[in-house]
Formats: structure tokens, sequence, C-alpha cells
């Protein structure tokens, strides 16, 4: 039993055996519970022959509570036990002393044959003269019986039989030990029924004395629990099994010998009553039971016809069903493709097979490394199978595959294959190919990468050019500003002079008093003027004394010409980052701070200059009315943009927060190149 069970096992790990796998998780069970209850018959064999040969030893107040058990001669005793013994120890499962303990029951089972054996030729001929020493208890009933009764030492010699050739068969799938321990069942019921009808024919069998009915029935048992010791052997799996055979066999055989036990007894009775001859009988019985067995053979027909018609409605359904979904599979141009948990390939639709290049036979029950032919490709697909596996849960993955007819992209959908107990058989697996999507998002990919260095490339010429228009520009305001300087303000100047000639001559009354002091004021109006377009053109302390204090000069002039409070935190240090930068850091605190007198109006305003090793940062904070969020996000607005624009162009960035009527702060950051330092 546990060679066959082993062979199962390792039958159902083969690829493909799944279903052997699932019929034999069902009945392991049953097949547990069946050799449990042959142990358990076997122990209570050996129990009782081991009490019924105390007992034949027992004292004399015992006889009468022990009669029923010495009518068991002590002979047949010691074959209970050794047979009891026997099939426990068969029916053991510790695989680890198997071949000792099969060889202990062997040799239990030879030393009852030549019990038997003695047995039956002491009983038949009286040629073994130490028999009667093991039936003291005999001689208490007032006589003395050399010999145990034929049909037990028959007994005995069947057991023995069936222990040495339980595992042994012929013709493929027949054990003569099954047939041998029907015929122990079948012969032992004969004094039984005996016994049941009184028939003293049945019990004695020709011997002088009868069977004991005790002996019958356990060798009845006997017989029963070799039967179930191997339940996979052929006769018993067909009453265990889930076969419609079995399924009537065990529906309807209890209830036949009952009913037909009870109609016998019956129709007997009614003899005895004198409710009809004695010669009667045996039409009766004749009738009776022709009758329950048209009855049971009818009914037996009619269970065998629905168990068919559902069959067959089953057979119909299931092929609709597979005619469908190869129907389904065969047509779709997508492959389709059935794993078990070893990796090996179980199903697969055409569109698979012409993946892999493979016929079905070729292809069935292959690994992927045999599917495909570069190692690291099956790796990986397997890798993601015994994921899906471990998770439990649908991946869908992209695979590049080099198949015989090129190279493919596929998107496969990955699903983990359950059994009805909820465990992971496989995977079930559908792809769909991609190649021509990923080649158009290839060929897209690289046209946005040819895109974008074609962007940076034009924005690189635009910073070029904006940065030569912005030294154009500046170049042009140093000319306006050095023709204010050199010919406006020599001009005034002269002007001036003449103008103080001219204030001597005039006449000394309060008219020419008054246009004096007017065309004084007009003319200083006229050189501030002039001075603030140079400054604001270009600052010539800029140029003279650089960063720090063109911007408190600009602060100066502010707080002068506005009356805002201004106050400005600078670096210690002298700040050096290159003449552009510093052009560029003074027009936009310009543009900063022509906002903040335009728009904000504020009443102080803040100036913060902060440099370090790789950056530099302008803030300027009002206290005024704030930046409206629409403001903000104006691209046209020309101070905003120019501000961006100038940091961009450095590499940096322009930061606006505002709360509105709480002020705004503004602060631009440029990266500092390598070469400058604060």
């Amino acid at each position: 039993m546990h060679r066959r069970i082993a062979n199962l096992r390792r039958d159902i790990s083969e690829p493909g055996e799944t279903a052997a796998f699932e019929q034999y998780a069902d009945a392991q069970a049953n097949l547990a519970s069946i050799i449990a209850v042959a142990m358990g018959l076997g122990m209570m064999v050996a129990l009782l022959g081991l009490v019924v040969l105390i007992s034949c030893y027992a004292g004399g107040q015992y006889q009468a509570m022990l009669h029923d058990l010495i009518s068991v001669q002590g002979a047949t005793a010691i074959g209970f036990m050794l047979a009891g013994t026997a099939l426990y120890l068969q029916c053991m499962h510790a695989d680890h002393e198997r071949s000792r303990r099969m060889l202990t029951v062997r040799v239990m089972a030879l030393l009852l044959l030549l019990l038997a054996l003695a047995f039956l030729a002491n009983s038949l001929a009286g040629l073994v003269p130490w028999v009667p020493a093991l039936n003291p208890a005999s001689q208490w009933h007032g006589h003395i019986s050399e010999a145990i009764h034929p049909l037990a030492a028959i007994g005995h010699l069947f057991v023995a039989l069936i222990l040495l050739l339980q595992d042994y068969r012929i013709r493929g799938s027949h054990y003569p030990a099954e047939y041998l321990a029907f015929l122990l069942i079948g012969l032992n019921a004969i004094p039984l029924v005996g016994y049941l009808y009184g028939v003293n024919t049945l019990t004695f069998l020709g011997y002088p004395e009868s069977m004991p009915m005790l002996s019958a029935l356990t060798f009845l048992l006997l017989g029963a629990a070799l039967l179930m010791a191997r339940p996979s052997h052929r006769l018993m799996a067909i009453i265990i099994g889930n076969a419609p055979g079995g399924n009537m066999l065990r529906r309807l055989l209890p209830s036949m010998l009952l009913l037909i036990l009870a109609l016998n007894l019956l129709v007997g009775w009614g003899a005895q009553q004198g409710y009809y001859a004695q010669d009667l009988v045996l039409p009766l019985l004749t009738l009776v039971n022709g009758s329950l067995l048209v009855f049971i053979f009818w009914r037996s027909a009619g269970n065998i016809d629905r168990e068919y018609g559902a069959r067959v409605q089953s057979a119909a359904k299931l092929a609709e069903t597979n005619s469908l979904l190869s129907a389904v599979s065969d047509s779709t141009s997508e492959p389709m493709f059935v794993k078990n948990r070893q990796g090996l390939l179980v199903f697969a639709n055409p569109a698979m097979l012409q993946q892999v290049g493979k016929t079905w036979e070729e292809a069935l029950y292959r690994s992927s490394r045999e599917l495909f032919a570069h190692q690291d490709e099956a790796d990986r697909i397997d890798l993601d199978d015994r994921r899906v596996m471990a998770s439990g849960l649908p991946e869908t993955l992209e695979q590049t595959l080099h198949l015989p007819h090129g190279v493919f992209t596929y998107q496969s959908t990955t699903v983990p294959w359950f059994d009805k107990a909820g465990n992971v058989l496989g995977v079930i697996g559908i792809s769909t190919d991609i190649t021509e999507r990923k080649r158009a998002e290839d060929s897209l990919r690289e046209r946005e990468a040819q895109l974008e260095r074609t962007v940076v490339e034009r924005t690189a010429l635009l910073r070029e050019l904006t940065n030569h228009l912005e030294n154009v520009r500046e170049e042009e305001k140093r000319a306006i500003a050095r023709e204010l300087h050199d010919n406006m303000g020599a001009s005034l100047t002269a002007l001036s002079m003449h103008l103080e000639s001219v204030y001597k001559v005039l006449p000394q009354d309060d008219k020419w008093l008054d246009r004096k002091t007017r065309i004084q004021g007009l003319l200083s109006s006229l050189v501030d003027t002039t001075r603030r377009i140079q400054t604001e053109l270009r600052p010539n302390m800029l140029d003279l004394f650089g960063l720090k204090a063109a911007i408190t000069e600009q602060l100066d002039e502010l707080a002068e010409r506005t009356g805002l409070a201004c106050k400005a935190s600078l670096p210690d240090e002298d700040v050096n980052v290159g003449h552009e930068m510093e052009i560029a850091i003074y027009r936009m605190l310009q543009e900063m701070l022509n906002n903040v007198t335009k728009h904000a109006k504020a009443s102080k305003v803040d100036v913060i200059l902060d440099i370090d090793e790789d950056r530099v940062a302008l803030t300027v904070r009002d206290d005024g009315i704030g930046i409206a969020q629409e403001r903000k996000d104006n691209n046209k607005t020309y101070g905003l943009r120019g501000l961006r624009e100038r940091a961009t162009f450095f590499g940096g960035n322009v930061d606006i927060r505002s709360t509105p009527g709480k002020g705004a702060l503004i602060t631009v950051e440029l990266p500092l190149s390598p070469g400058a330092d604060a």
C-alpha cells in the first residue's frame, strides 16, 4: 500500500499530472481511515485470541462466565493472535522500519501457515498428537477433542496465504489475496447462517463438533480487515471508489442483504407458525428472492441510466465548452499559454506555437530554456512566473524576445492558476504583440530627443543673441551717457558761466531779481535731470567703485527723490561676480525699485545682497500693497518679464512672494561661475 502511495506521489510530481494529484488528495483521507479500521480490527482479533488463551487456563469459578470464550479452542486463539498482530504490523505507516516490519509479518504468516497445516492434518487424520495440549478447555466441557474444527484450520490457512500474498498480483491488476479473502468470508458465513436459522447441518459441516460461532465471526471480520488493509487494490477500489459501480454497490449491497435476510426469516417464521405448509417454504423463498433480485437489478439499471444520462449531459456541456475555448484560442492571433508549477508548458494555442516555432508535440512539457534560444530571456520569463505564483496576484509585463522569425516585444498578462482548494497549480498567460507600437514609441522618443536638442541649441543661440543685444544696449547707454556728460554737461556749465556775466548787467529791481532766481532754479533742475539720466544710463559709481557703492548710491538717490526709507544690507567684503553679472544685478535692482516707486505705495524698502561660494542673491522687500496674483503670472508685464529673462540668461530664477496689503518680497538667485569669487 505504501509503495503504491509513494509511486502515486512520484507519478503526480511528473509534468502534467495535476489531475492525478487532485484525485489523490481527495482520496487520501478515505484510504487512511479504511486502513485505520483494518488496524483496529487486527488489534481486536489479537486481543480476542489473548483473552481466549488466558481463559483456557482460568480457574473453575470463571468457567461459567467464560463459557462462550472457552468454546473457542486454544489453538484457534493462537492463530488469532498471530493473524491479528501480523495484520496490525502490515498496516502501520512507519516507512523507515518497513523492511524489518514486513520481514516480521512474513515470519508470523509462515508460522501461522505451518500451524494451520498442522491443525488441518490433525483435524482430518489425527496425525499430530500434541495438539490436544493446547485445548485444556475442551476437557472441562466433559469431552476430549483431539483437533479444532476443519473450517477453523482452513480459515487460518487462508489468512496465512492472504498475509503472504497481500501485495502479489497477476496479469496486471489481479490480486489473489483479495479472492482468498472473499472465499474466507463466504466459508465462515455458512456456520453463521446455520446459527441464524438453527440449522445444525450448516454449523457442524459434517464434523462431529460444530464450528464455534465466535470463531466464524472472527474469521469473517479477519477477511474484511484483510480486504480493507489494501483499499487501493482492485476489488476494494471498486467498493470505495467514486465510479458508478462503487456508488451503486455501497448503496444497494447492505440494503439488499438486510432485506433478503429479513424476508427469509419472515418466510421461515410463517412456516413455523403454520400459516402455510413446510413444502411451500422453498417456492416462497424462490419467489421472494427472485422478486428482490428483479427489483434490485431494475433499480440499479435505473440508477445507471440516470448517472449515464447526467454524464452524457455533462460530457456534452464539457465538449461544447471545450469547443468554444478551442475556437477562441485557435482563432486569436495573441499567444496564450498555461504552465505548471515546474514551469513546463501544458497548453499553447497555435499563435503561441507559431511564436516559438515548434509543433505541439515539440512544445508540450518543455521548459522556457527549451522553447527560447536566449537563456537570459528564458530565465527572466521563469523568474516572472515564479513571482506571480508566489504572490498569487496577476502581473502585466513587457518582454522583448529573440524568436526564430525576428525580435519582437510582447505585453504579457500572467495570472496564477488555482485549483478548487485554492492551491497554485501554475500560471496562465496571454501576450499581445506590441512591436510596432514600441517601434513607434522609440521613433517618437528619438524625435523628442532631437527636438530637445534643437530647443537647447536654439535656446543657446537666443541667449547669445540676448547677451549680444544687452551688450549693445549697454554700449549704447554708455555712449549716450558719455555724450550727456561731455556735451550736455559742458554746455550747461558754459551756459551757467555766461548767465553769471549776464546777471551782473541786469537791473537790480525786483522784476529782474525774480527772473534771475527762476533761471538759476531751471538751470539747476536741468543739470540734476541730466545727471540722473546719465546715472541711469551708465552709473559711473558701478564702473569706478563696484556693485556695493552703486547700490548704495542708487538707494540714496531713491530716498532723496521719493522720500522712501531705504535700507541696504550688503556683504562686508568686496563683491566680485564679473562685469556682466554686476550690470545685470544693477539693472534688476533698478527695475525692482521702479516697481516699488510706481505700484507698491510703500513707505520703506529693504535691499539685501547675499553672496556665498556658488550663488549670489538679491532681495528687495517693501511694506506696500503687494502684488496681485494675476500680475505675478502675467508674462506680458515688461518689468517682471525682464527680471525673469535676465535671471534665466545667467541660469538663475526669480521668486516672487506677496500677500495683499502686507507688501512684497522679490528674490533673484544667480549661480556663480567657477571663476567668480566674493
